[in-house]
């Protein structure tokens, strides 16, 4: 059975990865890139163009087309959020002893938008969907607003008023900017006693398919149970929770491409 097929189609994927990552390039770029056979390449790259996954410039280069965003655009349209989001902050959960929240922004907070609770989990009433919280003081917030553009972020420190809850709030805007910057160098965010004596919650970012950030999860428990090194464990188990419900929206890894022809990988 002939794998001609199955070739072209690894290797338009490979092509259309990386102009989403480059943005526009001509086709000598492409074929430095991957090193496929000439005729071959202006084949795929003209059936692309056929297609509409691929568009061609009035300076010869190569831009995705509409076709791959009305493809994701229907795909993402018959996903409910809570489809991708439940069976992974269910196990979680379950994992980790604690309870699990989904959050997303809303004028200017962060909102809980579901919260499970297992057996396990000591039940609070302190948490319920649809509270609103402060973004400054909550690791929800935190690592809502630290993926954010820098023009989105000064938009948000604008409307903040940094207001004092506990000796651990961050009230400078310096400061707060600064441990946002923290957060996205390392992948999660803290909220060690900042809204609350004796509340201490992890949460970590939900990319979408176009590498944005809408959605954060977190875990919630007391200072002693993220104390040394059980932060790790948690911490764990949080990114495998992420990373499934980022691919379950889409979410592809940034590749890093090398001057090795197809030869690439992905940024951790």
């Amino acid at each position: 059975m002939s794998r001609t097929g199955c070739t072209s189609l690894i290797r338009a994927e490979k092509i259309l990865t990386y102009i989403a990552y480059i943005g526009a390039v001509g086709f000598m770029e492409l074929l430095r890139e991957f090193q496929y056979p000439k005729s071959s390449l202006l084949n795929l790259l003209n059936t692309m163009v056929e297609c509409g996954f691929l568009v061609k410039n009035s300076q010869g280069q190569y831009t995705l087309g509409i076709k791959n965003y009305e493809l994701g655009c229907q795909a993402l349209h018959r996903k409910n959020i809570f489809e991708v989001t439940k069976r992974p902050m269910q196990a979680l959960s379950a994992q980790s002893g604690l309870i699990c929240h989904l959050g997303t922004i809303e004028n200017g907070y962060a909102i809980y938008l579901d919260k499970v609770e297992t057996p396990g989990t000591a039940p609070t009433r302190k948490s319920w969907i649809g509270k609103k919280l402060e973004l400054h003081v909550t690791a929800l917030g935190k690592a809502l607003l630290a993926w954010k553009s820098k023009e989105e972020i000064d938009y948000f420190m604008g409307t903040l008023a940094l207001a004092k809850y506990t000796e651990n709030t961050i009230t400078d805007k310096k400061a707060f900017i600064s441990e946002l910057q923290k957060t996205r160098s390392r992948g999660w965010a803290i909220d060690n006693e900042e809204s609350a004596y004796g509340a201490v919650c992890l949460s970590m970012p939900i990319f979408d398919l176009y590498h944005r950030v809408n959605y954060v999860i977190s875990l919630s428990g007391n200072p002693f149970i993220f104390s040394g090194k059980k932060k790790e464990h948690y911490l764990s188990l949080l990114k495998q929770c992420s990373e499934q419900i980022s691919e379950g929206l889409g979410f592809k890894k940034q590749p890093r491409f090398s001057n090795k022809g197809s030869v690439y990988d992905y940024k951790v």
